[in-house]
C-alpha cells in the first residue's frame, strides 16, 4: 500500500507506484528513501507494509552549483 501525503498527478502517482514496487525489497522498515525523477526528488519512507510519500522537492542543487561560494 502506498500512502500519498501530498497531491500528485495520476501520471506521477503511477510512476511512483511502479518504482516503489520494483525497489521495495531494498528498503528497510522505517528507512527514508528518495526517488529521482528528472530535476526533482520524491521523498518517502517505508513503514511496515506501507510506503508513505511525503514530499516532492522540485529544485535540487548539486554541490557543483555551490562551487562559486
Amino acid at each position: 500500500m502506498i500512502i500519498f501525503k501530498i497531491k500528485v498527478s495520476e501520471e506521477l502517482r503511477e510512476k511512483i507506484k511502479q518504482t516503489v514496487l520494483e525497489q521495495l525489497h531494498e528498503v528497510e522498515d522505517g528507512e527514508p528513501f528518495a526517488i529521482l525523477d528528472g530535476g526533482r526528488v520524491i521523498v518517502g519512507y517505508r513503514q511496515g507494509g506501507k510506503v508513505v510519500i511525503e514530499q516532492i522537492v522540485d529544485k535540487v542543487l548539486g554541490l557543483e552549483d555551490m562551487a562559486g561560494d
